[in-house]
């Protein structure tokens, strides 16, 4: 796109990217950790980076039924790395996580056709597109946008919202697995029947696919509801998982999440939240995966557990949080949050002599100063005591505080 943007500057450009609109996102997040990787004070285990990302988002009609949308998207390099440079008539690295076609009102729904996002941020059961706060950090690329290569049918009709996705999200190739590829199909819906009442449903089926052993099947089926009740904004999922793992093995794991907010204005502007979410975990039955499955989700609770440790999901996980924000009258661009959150197994784990009921608790603050609706000022600060029992399980009986220190700035253009 960039070079289309360079080499086509004239009448016919201007005619081929007729209604060009783009925008964009530019990340920067510093962070530093102590005691995350094994709770162990006397280790001195300290880390601290920083990594940036930039999204460029460009849309423009190929005629009057078809539009075009691309994303280009850069989160490799973290500070002191080498540096890269243009090369062919590219800038190295710019991944292409968005590219798809969308035909406007065709057989009366629209059709998006590529590589594309899909899902909101925080599903609990699907989500592909940019990973946000909380950020990861002991992986390769924290900041990372992943894109998925599908169809989906989009159908909207009074209060009626509904779409079907066919994608593939693996595609394999070689002599030793040949065509062993992971498809992912499903249909979602929601109906707003009133402002105390909105509610939906899904069901999703991701296969890969094998010629010398059993396919794998996993199924999820949900419902969801959410709405506005005596002040009060709440929201609640219910999931299922069908399918089976194995020859013999089936999935039977099953999730609830629930949470609910409230605003009040006193000195300013306040949010007061709670949530529970608990799926179920594996009895280590022959013939059932009793642990909650899912397909790719971005339900990651806690700025340690869920974001710098990148743990995602509720398998074998019960986890609640209560929280306030705080958005004060005499400084209308500061938000202040506190969230407490506490982490145990649905399941009890047994590790050799040990066995563990509990993960955690964790204790977050962040300072969000909005300077404007295009740059955003992020402080954060994550603060994990790990249970004891675990930590005889898993990191030797160390049990000192993990913690992490953090900076974000977001610029969108």
């Amino acid at each position: 796109m960039l070079a289309l943007l360079g080499l086509l500057g004239n009448t016919a450009s201007a005619e081929l990217l007729k209604n060009f609109k783009y925008d964009g996102k530019i990340v920067i997040n510093a962070a530093a950790t102590n005691n995350v990787s094994d709770a162990d004070s006397d280790a001195k285990d300290t880390t601290s980076d920083v990594s940036p990302r930039v999204e460029i988002n460009a849309g423009f009609d190929l005629n009057d039924d078809v539009n075009a949308i691309v994303s280009a998207v850069k989160c490799d390099r973290q500070w002191n790395a080498a540096g890269q440079k243009v090369a062919a008539g590219t800038i190295d690295s710019f991944q292409m996580e968005q590219a798809y076609l969308n035909l406007k009102g065709v057989l009366g729904f629209d059709h998006k056709v590529g590589r594309q996002y899909y899902g909101n941020e925080g599903d609990l059961v699907v989500y592909y597109g940019p990973k946000n706060m909380p950020y990861a950090y002991n992986v390769a690329t924290p900041l990372s946008v992943t894109g998925l290569d599908a169809y989906t049918g989009w159908y909207k009709t009074g209060k009626l919202d509904i779409h079907g996705i066919l994608a593939k999200v693996a595609n394999v190739n070689v002599a030793a697995t040949p065509d062993a590829d992971t498809d992912l199909v499903g249909v979602s819906a929601k109906y707003d029947l009133m402002d105390a009442v909105k509610v939906g449903a899904y069901v999703y089926e991701q296969k890969v696919y094998a010629i010398a052993a059993a396919d794998k099947t996993t199924d999820v089926v949900g419902v969801k509801a959410n709405g506005k009740f005596m002040g009060f904004d709440y929201y609640a999922e219910i999931a299922k998982n069908y399918g089976h793992k194995a020859a013999g093995v089936t999935y039977t794991g099953s999730a609830l999440l629930a949470n609910v907010k409230y605003d009040l204005e006193v000195m300013g502007k306040w949010n007061f939240m709670g949530e529970f979410a608990s799926g179920t975990g594996d009895k280590a039955s022959a013939s059932k995966d009793e642990g909650f499955t899912t397909l790719n989700s971005d339900y990651r609770p806690g700025i340690i557990f869920g974001g710098v440790s990148n743990n995602s999901g509720l398998n074998n996980l019960t986890t609640w949080n209560i929280g306030a924000k705080w958005n004060p009258s005499m400084a209308e661009k500061l938000t202040l949050t506190g969230k407490f959150h506490n982490f145990a197994t649905s399941e009890k784990v047994t590790v050799g002599a040990n066995s563990y009921e509990a993960y955690g608790n964790e204790l977050d603050i962040t300072a969000n100063w909005q300077h404007s609706e295009n740059v955003g000022l992020l402080a954060y600060y994550g603060a994990y005591m790990v249970d004891s029992d675990f930590a005889k399980a898993t990191l030797g009986g160390k049990d000192d505080m993990a913690s992490t220190l953090g900076l974000a700035m977001t610029l969108k253009f």
